[in-house]
């Protein structure tokens, strides 16, 4: 390795179990960003000594001669697999699944990072405790049979439902079919695990016998369709669920389409209701239900990885104003009024930075939801000549 005067390491995970002290003589400084930094007792006694500036998330000790895996994505462990030459730590930016029976291949792992969800049966937790696991658990029934994570029943279950069988589902079971026959699924013994049951009002006194006490229960009116994503409010919405909807996802109300709203007895969405600025009135005298009401432009710029302009001629042609969710950079250009901006642009949202004069910072202001930085554009910090950065997922010193 070359050597150089300063040492800057970012990385998702930086292995630092081979660190030599001659290593890092070579060094004036070293400093260590990272999510998870790998270390043995010797490693880090050395990183000490030499004054490494560590910033980790979480500090890990594993054996020396431990195999790093590292998967983006999902990944499963399941029983059979083969057993390792070594002991292994694995590291999931995504959805580890492990399977029932998995008891003997989890003691092939020193650890188990996992940046994302675990899903596991309950009597694999305790094993867990000792892989010094972190990221959101969800652990479920033992001898489950385990359906999606919206189950959606209908009358082909029913038919196909086995005799004694517990079966759960990690989100919810929506019960919304008439054809539905609870009390054939009781004469089998067919038992419901879930965190949340939707369920028909003509269904519900037999239905709910058949759930776990902690299990949420909410009564829907008969006929009540469901939607398990984000959807539009349009004609075809409307006449498909006959005026009566349930929503997981988030509403987007159009221009000109609030008044499809009086074709709905029954409207409730679990998420948020997004309309245009001229649609809010709409929303708020209709009668549905909802996490809560954010007034959009006409005009919407989204998910962009490129800078984003926000220029007089944007904001004066979006008549009915001017929405930016889910951009990286937004500039707003220098010769924008104040005024314009408080008349033209509705919300930015869920952007990384952006940069705007200081008069205009108030007005801008007022309008931003979870925006990471804004103001005035920092010049970047120049790198010292002798300095090297590295920038990389996983990095071994």
């Amino acid at each position: 390795m070359e050597k150089k005067a300063m040492l800057s390491v970012r990385a998702a995970v930086c292995d630092a179990r081979r660190v030599t002290e001659e290593t890092l003589a070579g060094y004036d400084k070293v400093q260590l960003r990272c999510g998870v930094l790998l270390t043995t007792p010797e490693s880090r006694e050395a990183l000490s000594r030499y004054g490494a500036e560590i910033n980790a998330a979480s500090i890990q000790e594993i054996e020396g001669g431990a195999k790093v895996t590292t998967v983006n994505g999902k990944t499963e462990i399941v029983p059979g697999q083969a057993a390792p030459d070594c002991k292994l730590y694995l590291m999931v930016n995504g959805k580890l699944d492990i399977a029932p029976g998995c008891e003997a291949e989890l003691k092939n792992y020193v650890g188990i990072t996992v940046n994302g969800k675990v899903s596991c049966p309950k009597s694999i937790m305790p094993l867990l405790a000792g892989l010094m696991m972190n990221g959101v658990i969800e652990s479920y029934p033992d001898g489950c049979i385990r359906l999606k994570r919206t189950a959606v029943l209908d009358r082909t279950f029913r038919l196909r439902a086995r005799e004694g069988a517990l079966y759960y589902a990690a989100g919810r079971i929506a019960a919304l079919d008439p054809a539905l026959d609870f009390a054939a699924l009781a004469a089998k013994n067919v038992r419901f695990s879930t965190p949340s049951l939707l369920v028909a009002e003509s269904l519900a006194e037999a239905a709910v016998p058949l759930f776990d006490q902690e299990t949420e229960i909410t009564v829907l009116p008969d006929g009540c369709a469901l939607v398990k994503d984000d959807a539009d409010l349009d004609e075809e919405l409307a006449d498909r669920c006959g005026g009566k909807l349930y929503l997981l996802g988030s509403l987007y109300v159009a221009e000109g389409k609030g008044a499809l709203l009086e074709r709905f007895t029954f409207l409730r969405v679990a998420g948020d209701v997004q309309a245009v600025r001229s649609e809010a009135a709409a929303v708020r005298s209709s009668c549905a239900e909802y996490q809560r009401l954010r007034t959009m432009g006409g005009t919407v710029i989204r998910n962009r990885s490129t800078p984003v302009t926000v220029s007089r001629a944007v904001l004066e042609q979006a008549e009915s104003g001017l929405s930016v969710e889910s951009c990286v950079d937004v500039c707003i250009e220098e010769d924008v009024t104040t005024a314009l901006l408080r008349e033209r642009l509705v919300s930015i949202a869920n952007c990384v930075s952006v940069v705007c004069t200081e008069e205009q910072r108030a007005a801008v202001e007022a309008v931003t939801e979870n925006v990471v930085n804004l103001g005035a554009e920092v010049p970047p910090e120049e790198a010292r000549e002798d300095e090297a950065v590295i920038k990389t997922a996983f990095y071994q010193m």
